[in-house]
């Protein structure tokens, strides 16, 4: 890795500092983020980087991502939220971060160190990669002997890296990327995804060789415990806002 500058500064110097401006979880969408946090401690030590997708955009993969980055921090565990959904990202706009550094394209692209990219956030344990400029060749960046480089230089560096993966059916990014994790989290939407679609991103995912962890159903109604969808080792739904946060439709995640 003597390519890159990794290490232009070690991880607790870096100087990059955010603070996202976010509502506090309703009880139920909390709890139901405590377990997914629990299920994923208890699937195996040898988890550290887990993706997290979708069959399509506004299913609730990116607030599930991010809260449970954030839930893992709260252990403190040192833990990372790594935007990769470099076509789509609206992370900024969600969290009204004001930002004018570089991120992950930059990176990629050879603009940027590393260590400049991470950001620090107001909780010490929770840090954040954001996707920088819109690329025009995604799939190409993430593929990358780059982009391995530095999953294996961050899974180092960190107790967790959770990685905001772009859905399995639009485009191939999210395999690219997934396969590169140590495990895959598929979030559903009660009610809107579709089953024939649901279970081909699944498919896609098994013949890429991704460790699917399970399955979270995200605005999740009353009804069965485990949803419609009977693959994956957990699939629980809390009230309204199941596993997620809950997504808005005009947000394409």
């Amino acid at each position: 890795m003597d390519e890159i500058q990794y290490q232009r500064r070690s991880p607790e110097d870096v100087r990059n500092r955010v603070v996202p401006k976010i509502e506090p979880l309703p009880a139920l969408a909390k709890e139901a983020i405590n377990i997914l946090r629990g299920n994923i401690q208890l699937s195996g030590m040898d988890l550290k980087t887990i993706a997290i997708t979708s069959t399509f955009a506004n299913e609730g993969k990116s607030s599930t991502a991010f809260w449970l980055a954030k839930s893992l921090a709260g252990l403190k565990k040192r833990t990372l939220y790594l935007d990769c959904d470099i076509r789509n990202s609206i992370t900024l706009n969600r969290y009204d971060i004001q930002l004018d550094t570089p991120g992950l394209t930059e990176f990629l692209c050879g603009q940027a160190a590393l260590l400049d990219i991470i950001n620090r956030t107001d909780d010490k344990y929770f840090d954040m990669v954001f996707t920088g400029a819109v690329a025009p060749n995604p799939s190409e960046l993430v593929s990358s002997p780059l982009f391995n480089k530095m999953m294996i230089y961050l899974r180092d560096k960190y107790d967790y890296v959770i990685v905001d993966v772009p859905p399995i059916m639009p485009v191939i990014d999210g395999l690219l990327i997934a396969k590169q994790c140590d495990g895959a989290v598929f979030v559903v939407e009660s009610g809107e995804t579709d089953r024939n679609e649901a279970l081909k991103a699944k498919k896609k995912m098994e013949y890429a060789g991704i460790r699917i962890l399970g399955t979270v159903l995200n605005k999740a109604g009353g009804g069965s415990r485990y949803g419609r969808y009977g693959y994956g080792k957990y699939g629980y739904g809390y009230g309204k806002y199941g596993y997620g946060y809950g997504e808005e439709k005009d947000e394409k995640k």
